[in-house]
């Protein structure tokens, strides 16, 4: 009976998979309809930059900054809304378009490792009801971004080690700079590419430079543009203001609100004063000294925010006050995050793929890991990583299933 299913889904093992990918964007329209989410801080910043843009402007957020959030999400939208408006649909339509890209790579990722039909349906299951990637792509969200552009990092770096010629160098540096543009914390998966073109000898030096050109086609023009809006190249103006919520006398290593720090009274006027990009360098100063004068909770906090990371996210009792449904979301995607996490760690030990191919994956989640700990986390900040997850979790979910099905009688006869 397993080999006659077996063998219906390889005959049928394109429309399933396009049906899946399907569905993983079915979920998603209906969350929105669903949740119907309004665009909070984050999402309106994003809107106002990509509706900027479309017009033709430099983008400006709410609060009249141009680069304190970081850039590449709302220049992935802003093709959708000079093409069908700046509107809150078009946007949801572009996060639609993003899942798909997901699910498409990892079928490919899913073909490096030569993952076998049943498991890559699998894979695509459990992408397309992840509850967190379904609720991200309920909102603006970078996320939304940053998950395609985690999984392309991998996918070029394997395409590296296994001899892949400039096609696959000059992928691994777009995606890479892209990356970056979306979000300052992908700033180690620099490790992937590095790892692949350290393992793979042949024209190492050439091919390391086309992964720099690729990085550097996006990255110059937006230093160029920083320059002129801001008056200095930067990936974004955010990165003293997120170090010193990490870093002050009232820092949890989970998000606290810049209100709620001996420097919420004078944000406002300091931003006025100093600008964006001064004022973000001033409190960022202050985290390293509070940083230097105080090590012992620096290193405590940096342990609790490596913690919180990977934490369960729990529902508490917002969540419950929000909806008994909401709740009950939140248990299920608890039990999603261990089953995931947990199969992922069997899945990176016991074997799928090469040693290499693992190698680049562990080493790019750990760097991506370990540099929350300078800032704060939140939940959803570990979530580019997790379709990366699912792939090895889907491995660990393929050898225990070969090592725990009952084995026909003629097979253990021939073992024995």
């Amino acid at each position: 009976m397993i080999g006659a299913a077996a063998a219906w889904i390889e005959a049928h093992y394109r429309g399933l998979v396009a049906t899946l990918i399907a569905a993983t964007v079915g979920v998603r329209l209906l969350a929105w309809f669903a949740i119907g989410e309004p665009l909070g801080n984050d999402g309106l910043a994003y809107f106002r930059m990509a509706e900027a843009m479309a017009g033709g402007h430099w983008p400006v957020d709410q609060w009249g900054q141009h680069a304190f959030y970081s850039i590449g999400y709302p220049a992935a939208l802003t093709p959708f809304f000079a093409l069908f408006g700046a509107s809150v649909g078009t946007a949801i339509a572009a996060n639609l378009a993003l899942a798909a890209a997901s699910a498409a790579l990892l079928v490919l990722l899913a073909r490096e490792i030569a993952m076998r039909p049943p498991f890559v349906l699998l894979l695509l299951l459990v992408h397309a009801l992840w509850i967190p990637g379904i609720w991200n792509s309920a909102m603006l969200a970078r996320e939304n971004l940053s998950v395609p552009l985690f999984l392309l990092v991998l996918l070029a770096s394997w395409r590296l080690l296994r001899g892949g010629g400039s096609t696959a160098a000059l992928l691994a540096g777009a995606a890479y700079g892209a990356a970056i543009l979306t979000g300052g914390s992908a700033l180690p998966l620099i490790v992937a590419p590095l790892l692949a073109l350290l393992w793979t000898g042949e024209q190492r030096i050439r091919r390391g430079l086309l992964v720099g050109a690729g990085a550097l086609a996006l990255l110059i023009p937006w230093a160029a543009a920083t320059t002129a809006m801001v008056g200095a190249p930067t990936l974004n103006t955010n990165g003293g203001f997120n170090l010193y919520l990490g870093n002050n006398p009232a820092a949890t290593g989970a998000f606290v609100s810049i209100a709620d720090t001996p420097a919420g009274a004078e944000w406002e006027e300091m931003r006025r004063r100093l600008g964006e990009r001064g004022a973000s360098a001033e409190l960022g100063a202050r985290a390293i000294a509070y940083a230097g004068a105080h090590p012992a909770r620096t290193a405590s906090l940096g342990l609790t925010k490596l913690a919180l990371f990977w934490a369960p996210n729990v529902p508490d009792a917002a969540d419950f006050a929000q909806s008994r449904a909401v709740a009950t979301a939140r248990f299920v995607e608890v039990a999603q995050y261990l089953l995931i996490l947990g199969f992922a760690l069997f899945g990176l030990l016991a074997g799928g793929g090469t040693p290499r191919q693992r190698w680049i994956v562990a080493a790019a989640i750990a760097g991506f890991w370990a540099l929350h700990a300078a800032a704060y986390v939140i939940t959803r900040y570990r979530d580019p990583a997790i379709p990366a997850l699912m792939l090895f979790a889907v491995v660990g979910w393929g050898i225990a299933w070969d090592r725990l099905r009952p084995r026909p009688k003629e097979a253990l006869d021939a073992a024995a």
